[in-house]
């Protein structure tokens, strides 16, 4: 069901049901921390709907942590090259975080 094309020498290294808003928009989903991006796989309303936001590591600016509705530490923010804004609901927000930044570190 949340599925996307890897590349050639690309392997997962993470992956969670995670939310995400984006441009407005609020879908359900996985999120996936690949050796090359980080990429999510949602649907809003129905299941024939796929969303996909992939985010190669050199268009990421900076990665943080927001909280939702002011007191829960659960969501992790990405900024891109494109002045985009990715906020991502996920479980165990700071391990993300620091597997995110380890990787964007390789670059």
């Amino acid at each position: 069901m949340y599925t996307f094309p890897l590349g050639a020498n690309e392997r997962v290294i993470k992956k969670d049901h995670a939310s995400l808003s984006v441009d407005g928009d609020a879908y359900t989903g996985a999120l996936y921390l690949t050796t090359d991006r980080v990429v999510f796989v949602g649907y809003i309303l129905d299941i024939n709907s796929k969303y996909i936001e992939e985010t190669p590591f050199q268009h990421i600016t900076t990665v943080g942590k927001a909280k939702s509705f002011f007191v829960l530490s659960n969501v992790l923010v990405l900024e891109t090259i494109r002045d985009r804004t990715l906020k991502f609901v996920v479980n165990d927000r700071d391990n993300w975080h620091q597997m995110i930044s380890e990787q964007l570190a390789r670059f």
